[in-house]
């Protein structure tokens, strides 16, 4: 008796499990693969933008040492010139030539100056770019705003603009974004953030969800700039439109 009841439980239970499994849902193996696909290039992409992001920040601090460099060695130039300056002033006011040692004077004076400017231009773009990278976005924003308003023709200001568009990109602000992100090439044919620029212009039009245009701009970066990062990325994004 007890034998027959083992043997009916466990039928019971082999019933059972096999009814569980008939009701477990079946998962398309395609579905599957094209999820983890959307997944993998996800993170491709996460990855590549991440990249993108370290390299602009390296060329920039590369960028801003070469600056540093060149501001020092001007700054001795510009030493050694008042000091050749003083010294024939002073030869020509022994020698009696007043006139002309007043014209050296005011030429000493003109060199100090420009020293002054260009000290000062630099000043104001570092103090923006380290705000931006303590992330300090709002006293960034404002500080490269600032530098444009002061500087506008400046070799640094296509970096600024480009900052600044960045910084409206951040906040949603996409109409100012894409004017900055423009400036920085249409204002300064040759701009070193120009392939990068454009590629923002490219992601600002996919998130306002112009694909079209989106892709337009990510061709241009491709075809332009194939052998840089932001070439490579722009390839990236075309194969996901």
């Amino acid at each position: 008796m007890k034998f027959i009841d083992k043997t009916v439980l466990a039928v019971g239970l082999t019933l059972a499990s096999a009814g569980l499994m008939a009701a477990a849902p079946v998962v398309d193996a395609q579905d599957a693969r094209a999820q983890q696909q959307a997944r993998s290039s996800q993170q491709k992409q996460l990855i590549a933008e991440l990249v993108l992001q370290i390299n602009q920040l390296q060329q920039e601090v590369r960028q801003l040492r070469g600056q540093l460099e060149e501001q020092d060695y001007r700054m001795q130039q510009l030493a050694k010139q008042q000091r050749e300056l003083y010294l024939d002033l002073d030869r020509r006011i022994q020698a009696g030539v007043t006139a002309s040692g007043a014209s050296a004077g005011e030429n000493v004076e003109q060199a100090a100056g420009d020293q002054v400017v260009a000290s000062e231009v630099q000043a104001a773009y570092n103090k923006a770019f380290t705000q931006y990278k303590d992330k300090k976005f709002a006293f960034a924003k404002s500080s490269f705003k600032t530098f444009l308003a002061n500087y506008p023709e400046e070799i640094l200001a296509s970096n600024a603009h480009f900052w600044l568009g960045q910084l409206h990109l951040k906040d949603k602000e996409y109409e100012q974004a894409e004017t900055q992100f423009k400036a920085v090439y249409e204002g300064f044919p040759g701009a070193n953030k120009t392939d990068v620029a454009i590629l923002k212009l490219g992601q600002l039009e996919e998130v306002r969800g112009n694909s079209k245009a989106a892709k337009a701009y990510y061709q241009r970066v491709a075809k332009e700039f194939p052998d840089t990062t932001a070439g490579k990325l722009a390839r990236a994004k075309l194969d996901t439109l």
